[in-house]
């Protein structure tokens, strides 16, 4: 008979080969398996996402979207002076250019620049209100920064190129933030994950009081801070501005936080927007009032050099513009280190008096006066 080794399986080769044909499958249906158990699980926690937010709110996205959920007579923008300094309810009822104005909004920005200002003030405003007022400060146009947070709550892909345009020294560092943003929406845990957090911390205290109390502590102050955005008009003060004095801050020696916005000061960038927010309130027939926010004697003498060159731009820009400017000293207003929180931030009464003044002070223009003003509140 012909040998017929030769032309015989290896049983060795025949094992090997229904290993693969048997666990291959095996291996690819738990990579598909995880892979699904992932999506289920961003699909849950993105179900229960108003559940997150009201436990780390997006005030960027939160006061937009608040503002313009109605027709408004009146929209004030800025960053977080506007926020803790301007409210309001307080500054209603003012005649401007023969109209009452009584339905207004603060979408004051923590940390914002007049480039965030711009794009916020477009979503705010699907309707266009009768007034604009923007609440500047020095630090809104310093081109060393840029906020993150505005990047993204308020840029669509338009608005990210139309931005490479118009300030090419920010194309990159806003190209890259854009991308990162839009990439960590992708996975709801990383998205909503301090939201996640601070739940966490409130059902583990109320399981275990006293288990996490900084972290509890921290989360009651924005569910609390979560609520004001909600149910109000946009002013919504910090828990750690309301009530503070820095008068007291200074007698008692506490530490106080550094503050970084105006170091290595520089403009140029940042006023593009401001001609580009000028631009677009012509356009739309609103009437545009910048209102220049007032700091502590200590912040100017601490940046005197940031201060002097703020002041001689935004003077450049009045004279270029023809803008007419109203001016309040800080006596006039009332306003001291008892009024303030901190270097740059009013506190519950600062707000009172400063609401009020830019009340009075808006009232009192006549009739067919220029509708642009510039605001300038002194400080000498």
């Amino acid at each position: 008979m012909p040998d017929l080794s030769c032309v015989r399986p290896s049983i060795a080769g025949v094992g090997q080969f229904r290993f693969i044909q048997v666990q291959m499958p095996v291996a690819c249906w738990g990579v598909v398996s995880f892979i699904l158990v992932l999506l289920l699980l961003d699909l849950l926690i993105r179900l229960q996402c108003d559940r997150w937010q009201r436990h780390s709110p997006d005030d960027y996205a939160a006061r937009v979207d608040g503002c313009a959920r109605e027709a408004r007579q009146f929209v004030v923008i800025g960053g977080s002076p506007v926020s803790e300094g301007l409210d309001p309810e307080v500054m209603a009822g003012f005649r401007w250019q023969g109209e009452k104005l009584v339905n207004g909004y603060a979408v004051g920005l923590p940390g914002g620049t007049t480039t965030d200002f711009y794009h916020a003030a477009r979503l705010a405003c699907p309707t266009p209100p009768r007034l604009l007022i923007y609440g500047i400060t020095a630090s809104d146009l310093n081109d060393r920064r840029n906020e993150p947070h505005g990047v993204y709550s308020l840029l669509s892909w338009r608005d990210l190129l139309r931005l490479m345009t118009i300030r090419p020294d920010a194309a990159e560092w806003t190209a890259r933030h854009f991308l990162q943003s839009r990439l960590g929406d992708c996975w709801a845990a990383f998205r909503y994950r301090h939201g996640i957090r601070m739940w966490a911390a409130l059902e583990a205290d109320r399981i275990w009081p006293g288990c996490c109390p900084e972290a509890s502590g921290q989360a009651r102050e924005l569910a609390e801070y979560s609520r004001r955005l909600q149910c109000g008009r946009g002013y919504a003060p910090a828990a750690g501005f309301e009530y503070r004095r820095y008068d007291r801050v200074k007698a008692e020696n506490l530490e106080q936080p550094p503050f970084g916005f105006l170091d290595d000061y520089r403009t140029g960038s940042h006023w593009k927007y401001l001609d580009a927010l000028m631009a677009w309130t012509e356009a739309e027939g609103i009437d545009l009032v910048l209102v220049d926010m007032p700091v502590t004697a200590d912040l100017e003498s601490r940046y005197a050099s940031a201060m002097n060159e703020y002041s001689r731009r935004l003077q450049q820009w009045e004279r270029e513009h023809g803008v007419r400017i109203l001016r309040a000293e800080r006596n006039q207003v009332g306003l001291g280190d008892e009024q303030f929180a901190d270097l740059i931030h009013l506190n519950r009464d600062g707000a009172r008096r400063l609401s009020a003044w830019l009340r009075q002070q808006l009232d009192s223009v006549p009739e067919h006066a220029l509708p642009r003003i510039l605001a300038e509140g002194r400080r000498e």
